[in-house]
C-alpha cells in the first residue's frame, strides 16, 4: 500500500511539472504603470501595447497584437487580452511626445494569469543643440561631427563647410544613455584634429555643444 501511495504520488507530481512548462491560454489581465527612465516619474496619456510572438521568446521576433489602451493622469493601465497557447506576451509603451519602450526592459506577462503591479519602464528624448563657433584667423576646410543623435541614424555625422560655420542645428537624443558626448574633427589643408565634449541634459531639456576649431 505504502509502495502504491508513493507511485501515485510520484505521478502526481510529474503531472503538475508538465502542466507548469506548458504556456496556457485564456483571459488575461495586465496591470501596472508606465514611469519614465530617468526621473521616474508617471506618464500620462501613453499608449501601452501588447507584444506577441510564438517563437523562442527573443526580442526579435515580437510583433504589435493589435491591443493596446491609454495610460491615465497616474500613468497607470489596465488591460485585458485572449492569450493563445505557445505564444510569448509582452508591454510596450510610446507617447506622442516621444517617449519609447527600450527592447529588452518590457516586463513579460503570464498567459492566463493576472499580472498586476507591472513597470513599465521608457525612455524620454532630449535634444542636443551643435552651434559651430566662428573664430578670427584661418578658416579649416572642413569639420564634421558626430553624436549620439538619433534623428539622422544613430552614430550620424555632420559635414560641414565653411558656409555652415555660426549656424545651429539640433538633433534628437535619447536621455537615458549613461555617456554622452559630441565628437568632431577639424581639417586644416589636410592636417586632422580631433576634438570631443561630453554633456548631460535631463529629460526634454536641450544641452549646447559649440564646436571649435
Amino acid at each position: 500500500m505504502t509502495k502504491q501511495l508513493a507511485i501515485m504520488g510520484w505521478g502526481l507530481l510529474l503531472l503538475g511539472l508538465a502542466g507548469a512548462c506548458q504556456k496556457v491560454d485564456g483571459p488575461t489581465l495586465a496591470e501596472g504603470q508606465v514611469l519614465e527612465m530617468v526621473t521616474n516619474k508617471p506618464v500620462s496619456n501613453a499608449e501601452v501595447v501588447v507584444y506577441s510572438q510564438s517563437g523562442s521568446g527573443l526580442h526579435s521576433g515580437y510583433g504589435d497584437a493589435g491591443t493596446k489602451v491609454l495610460t491615465d493622469d497616474q500613468g497607470r493601465f489596465s488591460i485585458r487580452f485572449e492569450a493563445q497557447k505557445g505564444s510569448h506576451y509582452i508591454l510596450k509603451a510610446f507617447s506622442a511626445k516621444g517617449h519609447g519602450s527600450h527592447w529588452g526592459e518590457e516586463p513579460a506577462l503570464e498567459n492566463g494569469k493576472n499580472n498586476r503591479d507591472l513597470r513599465l519602464p521608457v525612455a524620454a528624448p532630449a535634444w542636443v543643440k551643435i552651434r559651430i563657433a566662428q573664430q578670427p584667423g584661418p578658416v579649416p576646410g572642413s569639420i564634421h561631427v558626430w553624436g549620439p543623435w538619433y534623428d539622422e541614424g544613430y552614430i550620424s555625422t555632420l559635414d560641414l563647410r565653411p558656409a555652415d560655420y555660426g549656424k545651429v542645428s539640433y538633433h534628437v537624443i535619447d536621455s537615458t544613455l549613461p555617456t554622452k558626448t559630441v565628437q568632431w574633427e577639424v581639417n586644416f589643408n589636410g592636417s586632422a584634429t580631433r576634438y570631443q565634449q561630453a554633456f548631460t541634459v535631463l529629460p526634454f531639456d536641450t544641452a549646447e555643444v559649440v564646436v571649435r576649431y
